[in-house]
Order: structure tokens, then sequence, then C-alpha cells
């Protein structure tokens, strides 16, 4: 599987299609898998570049501690790796965070952005949520914490299709690269520490942001901020949408985010 040395670690990606590029990043405690339903359509049309961040998937640990704007600066050395000068970014969750930090800090690498179920800033209530996740990382089963904070990334709608939270409970069993407690919490700090309210009105790519109504992790308060602070910025809100919308929206998902890259 290919890997990319990126600063002091390598990182794993899987790159598919052809076309203008566009650059997948992930969130807190899941890789590149997340956009398992999104990749065969999006192959079709583009160059799909979806890579594990540091401490996540089958990227190297990391050394240390680290912030968003760390994610975001190995972002850049991987597209730098292959030889990607500008692409789209799409970003979910703390991906969104890392996508919103790589569009303030190297505007001119980034074509769109689509910033899904995301955030602008670790406020207290989020800090308070990314601390008892970590908390539960490190005191309960794998079991228990998958059923633990279900309920945060599925809505009631979603419990509603039958056996979609116990197949996902299941996959997150099964899952090999389950990240150990210290690894999560490193990840828990990086994402603690995003704040871009005060700089959102630099961001000169064209934006989609696409959330769920029903999104208890980023709720639609973020979604809103990022809409007014990002000039020219579009909203896509899916209803019933939650946290893992991607997953469970996806036919939708897709229908919104296919035609607002093929624009350009």
């Amino acid at each position: 599987m290919p890997k990319v040395r990126v600063s002091e670690i390598e990182i794993f990606y899987h790159e598919d299609g052809h076309c203008e590029p566009v650059v997948w990043i992930h969130g807190l405690g899941i890789d590149h898998r997340i956009w398992a339903l999104q990749m065969p359509l999006f192959t079709l049309h583009f160059r799909c570049l979806a890579f594990d961040n540091r401490d996540a998937g089958q990227s190297d640990r990391s050394p240390g501690s680290y912030t968003i704007k760390t994610l975001a600066d190995d972002a850049i050395r991987l597209m730098d790796a292959l030889a990607i000068d500008k692409a789209h970014i799409v970003g979910i969750s703390m991906g969104g965070a890392v996508a919103q930090e790589l569009a303030i800090a190297h505007p001119t690498r980034v074509k769109r952005l689509v910033l899904v179920s995301t955030y602008t800033s670790a406020d207290r209530r989020g800090v308070d949520i990314l601390n008892s996740f970590a908390l539960m990382r490190a005191r309960f089963s794998r079991e228990e914490y998958a059923r633990a904070t279900s309920p945060w990334v599925f809505t009631y709608e979603d419990y509603l299709i039958p056996g979609l939270a116990e197949s996902a409970i299941a996959r997150f069993l099964e899952d090999p690269y389950f990240l150990p407690a210290d690894v999560y919490a490193r990840q828990v700090e990086a994402a603690r520490s995003h704040f871009t309210e005060d700089r959102l009105s630099q961001i000169t790519a064209p934006t989609l942001i696409v959330a769920g109504d029903e999104d208890l992790m980023t709720p639609m308060r973020f979604a809103r901020t990022l809409h007014e602070r990002i000039p020219g910025a579009k909203l896509a809100v899916i209803r019933g949408g939650g946290h893992a919308l991607v997953l469970t929206h996806a036919e939708e998902f897709n229908r919104v985010v296919l035609p607002f890259l093929k624009e350009s």
C-alpha cells in the first residue's frame, strides 16, 4: 500500500480516478475509509486522493502532540509529494477543521472547498464532549465505547433503519486499525485546538457547507457561522442528517457535492 514520508512520519494514501484532483480529509477517530460511499462515483470524474492523517488508520503514529495546523501542513506536504499543485478540498468533522486551516494558510492550493459536518471552534460544550469521548476510550471496552458514542453519530431516523447502528458497531469492533486510548487522546487534543472564527473571511475559494439538521456533534450553529463568515459560501442542509451523513445520506450528499465540484 502506498505511503509518502511527510516531515517525520509516513502518510498512507489511496488514489484513484483522473482529471482534476480532489483531496478528502477524514475526521476524529476514523480514517480514509469514511469516504467509501463517495469514491465509486467521484473517481469517475476526478482524481481522488484520500489519506489517513497522522495517528490514524495506516499512517504512522505521531512522535508527539500536534494541532489542526500540523494536520493541514501534512496535507499540503502530501500534495507536494504527489505533484498536486491545486485541488478541491473536502473535509468532514475534524477534517473540515483541517480543511479550513488549509484554505486560510494556503489559499492558492485550494480550487473549491467543501466543509462537511464540521465546526469553527472547540467551544466549552465541544471541549466537554471531546474530553468525555477520550475518557470513555480509556475506561470502556471497545464495544461499550461504540454503544455509548453511537447516539452522537446516528440520528433518531438512522436508528429506525433496521440493522444500521448494529452493523456500524460490528464494523467498529472488527476494525484492524482501531486507535488505542493514548493515540486517540492526541487526536482529541488537536481537535480542541481548532479556532478559525476570526479568520474565516480569509477563505477565498468557492465554498460549500454541508450540514445535517439533526447533527448533535457539530450542531447547525457552526454551519451558520461558516455560511455567514466565508465570503460567498453556499449552505446545503440535509434533512434528517446527523454527523455520519456521508454514510447514512450518501446519495443526497453526493447529489449536492458532485455538481458543486464540477462547476469549475
